[in-house]
């Protein structure tokens, strides 16, 4: 049993730095409400989710003053449109046609964009692209 101690010590700073992680990561911000398309214009870049859980894949968003929008990742492309309406934000895919949610983040950490199909079956968060 004594080689399985540094295993073990191995293992826990494993999942604290994970769960460090993880906390360093969620949202110390309320959303912020979208009144003005500029507010969340220009390119957008982050992960994907499929599926409640399932695999994520690099996530690239471009959004437009018009509300039109353009998301690719992997070898998929869909275009849609963004709309505002008292606060909030919704979208529509066309080429693919999907709808759901997208949320603002705007606090002391930075800008981050959360997008949520309605049916759930996938969501992506984003950052500015650099």
């Amino acid at each position: 049993m004594k080689g399985s101690r540094p295993i073990n010590v191995v293992v826990l700073a494993v999942l604290v730095t994970v769960l460090l992680a993880g906390c360093a990561s969620a949202r110390s911000s309320p959303p912020t409400p979208i009144t003005d398309m500029r507010q969340i214009e220009g390119k957008w870049q982050g992960t994907i989710t499929l599926g409640f859980g399932g695999p994520q894949e690099l996530y690239y968003l471009t959004i437009y003053q018009d509300g039109q929008m353009v998301a690719q990742w992997g070898m998929n492309w869909q275009s849609g449109k963004v709309t505002l309406s008292g606060g909030a934000a919704s979208f529509e895919m066309t080429t693919n046609p999907t709808s759901g949610t997208l949320t603002y983040y705007a606090g002391p950490s930075g800008r981050s964009l959360t997008l949520n199909s309605t049916f759930g079956n996938w969501s992506a968060n984003v950052t500015p692209a650099r």
